[in-house]
């Protein structure tokens, strides 16, 4: 979602990219099943009560499976643990803190998308169960200037090992060479 803010309102931005783009939190959340929802919901209201008095997050798992009380719990949230998880041996906590979704659903980018003033390429993936696909299209529908890409597969399929990440790459790579090159010709 800060992506679209920053090609706004960052002046030292040349270019943006938003990959497998989060661009409305509450169309997000209502993806969410309700059950599982109820559930985020009240333990976000927990978590922020207990800030009050000082008590540490309490944390969600960010990926999981259907049904599973997390984040993304959705039929790639493993694949997705699995890409981010570091290969190195890095301590790597996958969660979120339960409060941090109070704010999130009312995070609406969307609407800023006209006064998107830089270059503008949002890869989209066709089958996103994390990120809604309709948001993402009306940026790119909205955003003056913008790129859209459709690649295959889900969210995580834009990252290395995806369905989809090969052809997201190669169009980012030639995004980056058209609009940083027009842009460092222009400083000259």
């Amino acid at each position: 979602m800060h992506v679209v803010e920053l090609a706004v309102c960052d002046t030292r931005v040349i270019a943006a990219i938003a990959q497998a783009p989060l661009t409305d939190g509450l169309a997000a959340t209502m993806m969410a099943p309700l059950k599982n929802g109820i559930r985020l919901f009240g333990l976000a209201l927990l978590d922020r009560l207990g800030s009050l008095f000082g008590r540490r997050p309490i944390y969600i798992p960010g990926h999981g499976r259907p049904g599973d009380l997390s984040i993304g719990a959705t039929p790639d949230g493993p694949f997705g643990e699995k890409l981010m998880s570091p290969k190195d041996g890095t301590l790597w906590n996958d969660r979120v803190a339960a409060r941090s979704l109070l704010r999130f659903s009312w995070r609406r980018p969307v609407p800023r998308a006209a006064s998107v003033r830089v270059p503008f390429l949002l890869v989209v993936p066709e089958a996103d169960t994390i990120a809604p696909v309709p948001a993402a299209l009306q940026v790119a529908r909205t955003a003056p200037g913008a790129e859209l890409f459709r690649c295959t597969g889900g969210h995580y399929d834009v990252y290395e090992g995806g369905a989809g990440f090969v052809d997201a790459l190669r169009t980012e790579v030639d995004f980056l060479h058209r609009h940083a090159r027009t842009a460092a010709e222009g400083l000259s």
